[in-house]
């Protein structure tokens, strides 16, 4: 029987590149990956990616050190960029390596780059995406619903708020903070349900305080740690609609896979690539500005990992 291929995952921490590799990985291996979160020692930590190749793998955080490279490796942000290809180079290119979003280097020096499409990268190697990669499909879903039932208890529909951070790209400010009050009260007031709101470590803590103090009767609310467990997971299983803040692909992408109406909060139109990954999924019919009104619509998941995941294996030969 032939062995799984061996597989690592590297990035630099971020939950938002951490869970794009891992998800890649689980697709192309049924070995355990092993995690590396690094950072390059200064000046390289400011030059990656674009010095990567002349970095040795003694000159990370942890360092890079195999006994047998893997046959895999998958990063994902400029960090694991620039890491991956001290892991190529290292091995003396016989780990294949897989680089998702844009590495701010020459497309080619990966085996396979994964890039959004309002990137516009092009080449013989990239596959393209519309939203960010993510596990969740029915499969998922289900098991989450069973991991979180207390959460089945709250009244539907069960409306979820997703908060990111500011970007330079959107515009949030006072007069978006009552607009989101004054249309979930309206919502509650025509359609009844409850309210989860959940923020991330990106959200800033006055953010929190005006959104603390405006739905303050929301039957759950997480900023952090501080604030019990990480409901995340089951309130995308539980949800029957989400507002997303429009700066956070992953967590539009991620309310987008579970099929449930999804609306964006921001003031107009993102600007630049964020505007363009915006524009597509309007045009697609999956996405709508958050309005007055609390409308329901179908949509074909936005599952962007099962649809690229042949092709994927394809072009390593698994």
């Amino acid at each position: 029987m032939k062995l799984a291929p061996s597989i690592s995952v590297v990035t630099d921490g971020a939950a938002g590149n951490e869970v794009q590799a891992l998800a890649v990985a689980t697709q192309l291996s049924s070995a355990t990956p092993r995690i590396w979160r690094v950072q390059a020692n200064w000046p390289w930590s400011f030059l990656a990616p674009q010095w990567a190749p002349v970095l040795r793998p003694q000159q990370w955080q942890p360092p890079l050190l195999e006994v047998q490279w893997p046959d895999l490796a998958v990063g994902a942000g400029r960090i694991g960029a620039a890491a991956l290809l001290t892991i190529k180079r290292a091995s003396a290119g016989r780990t294949r390596i897989v680089q998702i979003l844009n590495p701010r280097i020459a497309p080619g020096l990966f085996d396979v780059l994964i890039a959004p499409a309002h990137d516009e990268l092009h080449g013989s190697n990239v596959i393209h995406i519309e939203g960010a990669l993510n596990s969740i499909d029915a499969a998922w879903l289900a098991r989450e619903r069973l991991a979180q039932v207390p959460l089945r208890r709250l009244a539907s529909p069960r409306t979820v708020i997703l908060v990111g951070g500011r970007h330079r790209a959107v515009q949030i400010n006072e007069a978006s903070f009552q607009y989101l009050a004054a249309v979930l009260a309206n919502w509650r007031k025509r359609d009844g349900g409850s309210l989860m709101l959940i923020g991330s470590r990106r959200t800033p803590l006055i953010w929190q305080k005006r959104l603390r103090a405006q739905l303050a009767d929301a039957e759950l609310m997480w900023f952090g740690p501080q604030d019990g467990d990480n409901p995340y997971r089951g309130a995308l299983a539980w949800g029957d609609r989400f507002v997303v803040s429009a700066d956070s692909v992953n967590m539009q992408s991620e309310a987008l896979a579970t099929g449930r109406p999804v609306f964006s909060w921001c003031e107009g139109v993102p600007a630049g690539k964020l505007g363009r990954f915006h524009r597509a999924l309007v045009e697609s019919g999956r996405l709508r500005p958050l309005s007055a009104s609390a409308s329901s619509w179908e949509y074909p998941p936005l599952r962007e990992l099962t649809r690229i995941a042949p092709e994927l294996r394809m072009r390593l030969g698994l």
